[in-house]
């Protein structure tokens, strides 16, 4: 398993996480050209997949919401503050959140990575993270931690170590017998000399980012596109 300085520095130590040469067989140009490949006769499994991943994330939003709206109402029909009880599920939502985070991260990674690899859309793939429950929501806390332990340092460094560990929750998804510091050595090791050809893909995805800001529906096309070419990305470095 990962020690603690395996997983922050490159080595062994605690230096500032570069940015290196890409390493990686494919060009991001392929990359993309190979997940628009495996989304043929996919895309409409692809955007229901992502439309339900959607639904999940705001289906606790909305309960959240009635549960506060019902507890403040009971509260101030029996003298209570109606301000403490809103405030108190306020609180136990954000840990909730902070718990499933990890959970749908994983099983959102597993979903397109399953159409990247066998180019088949399996939505109960899109609850793997809930079956892998803790090891989702350990690798989720140590990403967190890490990338707030480098924006201690400077913003930017903080930024690259996103995209060092960026393929911990493909790894998670991939592999039910990795661990979560594992996971995230793992991606460590993955993405050195390969941050800045991730960074690049990202980059790639702009132009058809700042249309969907005008046509926001499009954003439903463009996200499973760009999940499937980073899904790809994971295979090319692994």
């Amino acid at each position: 398993m990962a020690g603690l300085s395996d997983v922050l520095g490159e080595g062994g130590g605690l230096e500032a996480p570069g940015l290196g040469d890409a390493i990686g067989g494919g060009t991001n140009k392929e990359l993309m050209a190979e997940a628009r490949m495996v989304l043929s006769g996919n895309w409409g499994m692809a955007v229901l997949g992502y439309f339900l991943y959607i639904a999940l994330t705001m289906s606790f939003s909305v309960f959240v919401m009635g549960s506060t709206f019902f507890v403040a109402a009971v509260a101030g029909l029996n003298g209570g503050s109606v301000e403490s009880a809103g405030n108190a599920i306020g609180q136990v939502s954000n840990i909730v959140q902070f718990l499933i985070a990890g959970a749908l991260a994983v099983g959102f990674c597993s979903f397109f990575l399953g159409i990247a690899q066998d180019a088949e859309a399996r939505l109960e793939r899109l609850f793997t993270g809930f079956c892998r429950f803790w090891k989702s929501f350990a690798v989720y806390f140590f990403y967190t931690l890490f990338i707030c332990l480098w924006m201690l340092l400077l913003i930017i460094p903080g930024i690259i170590a996103s995209f060092r560990y960026a393929m911990a929750f493909f790894i998670i998804a991939d592999d039910e017998d990795c661990g979560p510091l594992e996971a995230i050595g793992r991606s460590k090791e993955m993405m050195a000399g390969n941050k800045w050809k991730f960074f690049c893909l990202h980059w790639r995805f702009l132009g058809w980012g700042i249309l969907c800001a005008i046509l926001p529906i499009g954003f439903l096309w463009l996200v499973p596109y760009m999940q499937t070419s980073f899904a790809k990305f994971y295979e090319d470095v692994k």
